[in-house]
Order: C-alpha cells, then sequence, then structure tokens
C-alpha cells in the first residue's frame, strides 16, 4: 500500500493483488482497510483482493505479465513482491533457549530469556505486553524493538527494569500519516470518530474489546493517538462510554 501510493505519481498503472477482502485487514481490520482501499481507488489504483499471484511470465528476464489465481492477468513492467519476514532463529535450534512454535524466543518482561542472563529483544523476541494482560505477543516494529533493547541493556547492567512500552506504529498513504496505537487484536467493536467518506478524510478508530479501548488508529487526527498511547501507559482504562462520548476530557492523562 505505501509502494502503490508513493507510485501514483511515477506509473501509467498501479495494481494491487491482496490475499485478504481489505488491504490491512488482519491489522487495522476490514472498515479501515475499506477507507484506505478507497484512497487509492480515487486515484486510479486498481485492486484485486482475495486473490494470489500463481504465475510470473517474463522474456529474457524482464517481466510481462502476472497470472492470479482468479484467472485474471495483469500486464507488467514492474512486480513489487511483499513476502513477509520469518524469524532467523535456526542457530538456536538445539539450543536451551525456549522458542515457540513459530521459532520465535520467548521472554519474560525483562527481556530475559529462560536462560540466566541470556537476553533478547526485538523482532525475534515473543515478549508479554502489558497492556494486553502480558499476553506473549510478537510485534515487528522498530519503535518495540528499541524500547526492548533499552529494557534488555538495563537487566543486563542489573537495573531491574520491566517493559511497559505501548505498540505505537505507521505508514503514510498519499502523503497523509496513518498512526496506531495500542494492541488490538481480538476486538469486538469499532467506534469511528470524523470524516472519513470524502475527499478530505480526517477519522479516529477506536478498537473496543470488553467495554474498554485496547488500541486506536487516526488518520490526520493528531495528537489524539498519541494521547491514546500515553492513557494506555498510564494504566487508566478508556471506557467504551468515553469512547463514544464527544467530550475529549477522557483523553487526559493526569
Amino acid at each position: 500500500m505505501e509502494v502503490a501510493s508513493y507510485m501514483i505519481d511515477k506509473a501509467s498503472t498501479i495494481t494491487v493483488v491482496g490475499s485478504s477482502e481489505m488491504p490491512y485487514q488482519n491489522t487495522l481490520g476490514r472498515e479501515v482497510g475499506k477507507i484506505t482501499m478507497m484512497m487509492l481507488l480515487e486515484k486510479g489504483v486498481r485492486f484485486y483482493m482475495n486473490d494470489q499471484v500463481m504465475e510470473i511470465k517474463g522474456v529474457n528476464g524482464q517481466v510481462k505479465e502476472v497470472v492470479l489465481k482468479s484467472g485474471n492477468v495483469i500486464t507488467a513492467d514492474v512486480l513489487i513482491v511483499g513476502i513477509g519476514s520469518m524469524p532467523n532463529s535456526e542457530y538456536l535450534q538445539g539450543t536451551k533457549i525456549k522458542m515457540n512454535s513459530k521459532n520465535f524466543v520467548v521472554v519474560d518482561k525483562f527481556m530475559q530469556t529462560n536462560v540466566p542472563d541470556v537476553f533478547c529483544a526485538g523482532d525475534l523476541a515473543s515478549f508479554p505486553l502489558a497492556v494486553a494482560k502480558n499476553q506473549l505477543v510478537n510485534i515487528g516494529h522498530w519503535q518495540m524493538a528499541q524500547a526492548q533493547g533499552r529494557i534488555a541493556a538495563l537487566n543486563m547492567l542489573k537495573k531491574t527494569t520491566e517493559l511497559t512500552s505501548v505498540p505505537y506504529y505507521w505508514t503514510v498513504l498519499l502523503s497523509r500519516t496513518i498512526r496506531y496505537a495500542g494492541y488490538g487484536e481480538g476486538y469486538t467493536e469499532l467506534i469511528m470518530k470524523g470524516n472519513y467518506e470524502f475527499e478530505e478524510r480526517k477519522f479516529l478508530a477506536l478498537y473496543i474489546k470488553n467495554d474498554e479501548v485496547i488500541a486506536a488508529v487516526g488518520l490526520n487526527y493528531d495528537p489524539v493517538v498519541s494521547a491514546v498511547a500515553e492513557r494506555l501507559l498510564s494504566g487508566k482504562v478508556i471506557t467504551k462510554k468515553e469512547a463514544q462520548s464527544d467530550d475529549p476530557s477522557w483523553l487526559q492523562v493526569s
């Protein structure tokens, strides 16, 4: 999505192929995914969703066509593939370091593995997330890796410190920044605020679980997402009732 946005004034045609129904569906949800999709559709980007690449055809090492599972064939001069990532933990196989079923290294709130004085931080770590009731998670974003590195270093120096950071990441579409804070997995309801149906889009989405806010995403809605992150970090619950209210006082952290 970032690449498609960047290429709008640089390519004659742009096509996005996605395996889910909406972009960002697994991270931001269908509703927000639909908004981002509309933003790019309005700029002429074409989408083939619920689909996947089956074959790449080329001549003399140059891509010419992309064949999709649906049978559609896309003419292409350039193909950019987002293949995801996998933990580079093979060298730990057969050691005493505990890993989960996906081969991420399991650590505690001090970033220490099951082996004393052995620490792990960053994309490879499966760690207890404070704002998710210490659920073990893996978050591949530099903001969290940076926070974990600091906590690991402090504990290596015997300065006992727990990881309490709130996940915070962002993306840019059409020169507009989308910011996300919290951990929205398992949300059951989404509260939308702002204008998200017209060209000058500005919105805030609050993810609700068990009648409280667990995450927020905003487009051109600064500094609200940062305020939500501060509130989550303080340990004070944002209730569903507060989230539905137009009174901004619930964003204040004391």
